[in-house]
């Protein structure tokens, strides 16, 4: 789980047929210490896992990615030069399955576009 521990949301905006997701990076997390001593990169497993987290926001329960049909990452996310972001969605819900657009900026930098499908977590 990333949400609350390498990331905080910090608050969402609704609008045209979007929602965009303010988070906030814990630059104190492991994770940085690791990936890379003295230089922290937030690692693209972990990019995907912010967006992956604000969709499951959204939609009320949990996800899973069955297909990753593009994911193309423009510039590198470094927790002390890039602690605020947005992770901007565009959700297509069925029943079963929810299809994700998905950008993460800040300002006029993007940093990751994403195009995913992902299938609800089913209730036992």
């Amino acid at each position: 789980m990333l949400k609350n521990d390498f990331f905080t949301i910090a608050g969402k905006e609704n609008g045209e047929g979007l929602v965009t997701y303010h988070v906030v990076l814990n630059p104190d997390h492991n994770i940085f210490k690791g990936h890379f001593p003295g230089n922290p990169i937030s690692p693209g497993v972990c990019n995907i896992g912010m967006i992956k987290a604000c969709a499951e926001e959204e939609v009320g329960c949990g996800l899973f990615i069955e297909n990753l049909k593009q994911c193309k990452f423009s510039h590198l996310i470094t927790p002390n030069e890039n602690k605020e972001l947005d992770i901007v969605l565009k959700l297509e819900t069925t029943e079963q399955v929810v299809k994700i657009a998905a950008t993460i900026v800040k300002g006029d930098t993007k940093f990751m576009d994403l195009k995913a499908e992902a299938l609800k977590e089913q209730k036992a």
